[in-house]
């Protein structure tokens, strides 16, 4: 790995680029990577993400403390394993990273040695990342393709066109960005991975109940994205349920619990389908056979 040093570098990274309030969530949660990146005993490494995140991301930072951003730092360890576990115990060799943003994982993470990973964005994400990468001779550890793509656009060929085949099974992430679309786009997305990904494939995305957005214990964080300009209003109130009729046997997971937890969450841990209650889910599916005409 190659980390970034320099004049040139933190030059470039903080050069002022057009910003729009969800694409500043990217640099925030770069700044939440570089965080956990300078402990001692990190749960995973981002050399990168301190560079990624720029001004933007060490100002949104400051206006946060470290105890609110663990949801986040447990979230991509969960995630890193998640992926890890797929692609070398069930051999899946394409992963589909969407609105990937300033996500380093294939730099970071080992991958088996013919692993493709497809990131899909808007261009001017995904070519400021590019730049900033090659200014420090960053190289990735698997074959990357990049497709320079919104998800408010047709998609599903430009994939195709980079070589992804949906003959074969794959491993989609849909991290971290759900919750800010409609839940018609929620929904969209979700459907079209599904038309898509083949038996033996895998999912894994975070998403919020309705209760998220209405309980008064979470009334300070949803109305301080309101006013970032970044509102949560993307849900599902059974995302199990919604993805066994399309496909999938998907199981929940919450940060506190045995897989999420790693000695860092502070608060009791509620269950995991307690009814009327705030929910944030990693959700991990599987892709079954199709059943018999």
């Amino acid at each position: 790995m190659t980390c970034p040093s320099g004049k040139k570098e933190k030059a470039l990274a903080n050069s002022p680029t057009p910003q729009s309030p969800l694409a500043a969530t990217a640099h925030w949660t770069a700044a939440v990577r570089a965080l956990e990146n300078a402990r001692d005993e990190p749960l995973f490494r981002d050399p990168w993400a301190s560079l990624l995140a720029g001004k933007e991301g060490e100002e949104s930072m400051s206006h946060r403390s470290a105890v609110s951003v663990i949801p986040i730092v447990l979230r991509t360890r969960f995630f890193d394993d998640f992926l890890e576990r797929v692609v070398r115990r069930h051999a899946i060799r394409q992963v589909i990273l969407m609105a990937a943003g300033l996500d380093t994982r294939a730099y970071r993470m080992a991958w088996p040695d013919d692993t493709t990973v497809y990131e899909l964005d808007r261009p001017e994400v995904l070519g400021r990342k590019a730049q900033l990468l090659h200014s420090v001779a960053a190289a990735p550890r698997c074959q990357r393709k990049v497709i320079e793509v919104g998800l408010k656009n047709p998609w599903e060929e430009p994939l195709r066109e980079a070589g992804y085949d949906a003959a074969s099974p794959s491993v989609w992430l849909l991290e971290g960005f759900l919750f800010y679309l409609p839940v018609e786009s929620v929904a969209r997305i979700l459907a079209l991975v599904s038309r898509l990904a083949a038996p033996g494939s895998w999912l894994g995305f975070d998403i919020i109940n309705t209760s998220m957005l209405t309980s008064a214990l979470t009334q300070p964080w949803v109305e301080m994205q309101a006013r970032a300009g970044a509102p949560w209003v993307g849900t599902l109130d059974d995302p199990e349920a919604f993805l066994s009729a399309r496909g999938w046997l998907a199981t929940l997971c919450q940060a506190g619990q045995p897989d999420a937890h790693h000695g860092r969450w502070l608060l009791p841990v509620i269950p995991t389908k307690m009814a009327n209650v705030p929910h944030n889910w990693f959700v991990v599916a599987e892709k079954g056979a199709p059943p018999p005409a």
